[in-house]
């Protein structure tokens, strides 16, 4: 069980993440849902270790809780120049030799042999996907994986991360677009000003509509 007990970050006197709760159940697949700058991407960079927060704590009981058990697949990654996708992956190969780059590419189907900078969002998307895999971690945290992937690259993710997730990884994805992320996730939790303001199951996903309606419903609109 992955539990996130009163963390806090902010910048200055400005607080993006405000004594955030959030417990994750392993073995499934968590959908983190949230406006642009609501602090989906802070929280993700302070589980895996990128940015350190200021007050709280992580567990994963009963195993400690290490940075080093996360990866973290950011909505862009960011590749060295003139690298070929095949470099790229060896790189991440050097964690874990039982990754077989040939067989993991039959099923994502990119040229490897050409230079990243010639492929596409999506091809890149991909090829950072299974950089992710490759590592093995516990923990693989996803902010906006889909954005970028045309349909059939979507569905293709969807279904290797639920075969990850039953293998026993815990799986935590964001989107600003609920829709994207109910056919894949066992839960999701809604982010808004660095709280998570409700965490629903599978079962209560039709439900996730009325709780985002009766949020904004405290939001102060202009007359119109």
């Amino acid at each position: 069980m992955l539990t996130i007990h009163d963390l806090s970050f902010g910048y200055g006197q400005s607080l993006v993440i405000d004594n955030l709760r959030w417990e994750l159940e392993p073995g499934a697949v968590h959908g983190l849902v949230g406006m642009n700058g609501a602090g989906k991407t802070t929280l993700f960079k302070l589980i895996s270790g990128s940015l350190k927060f200021s007050a709280g704590s992580i567990s994963a009981l009963p195993e400690p809780f290490r940075f080093s058990d996360c990866g973290f697949m950011e909505t862009q990654t960011v590749f060295y120049p003139m690298l070929t996708g095949m470099e790229y992956l060896k790189i991440f190969q050097l964690k874990n030799s039982k990754f077989k780059i040939e067989e993991w590419n039959q099923v994502f189907r990119l040229p490897l042999n050409d230079v990243i900078d010639n492929y596409s969002t999506g091809m890149q998307k991909k090829l950072s996907l299974m950089g992710i895999i490759a590592l093995n971690r516990q923990f693989l945290i996803l902010d906006e994986p889909f954005n970028g992937l045309d349909f059939e690259s979507v569905r293709l993710t969807r279904k290797i991360l639920r075969k990850l997730a039953e293998n026993g990884q815990t799986i935590i994805v964001s989107s600003h677009i609920p829709e994207t992320l109910t056919s894949l996730c066992d839960t999701l939790s809604m982010i808004s000003k660095g709280k998570i303001e409700f965490k629903i199951r599978e079962e209560e996903f039709s439900r996730f509509e009325n709780l985002t309606d009766n949020m904004l419903e405290n939001e102060v609109l202009p007359e119109i």
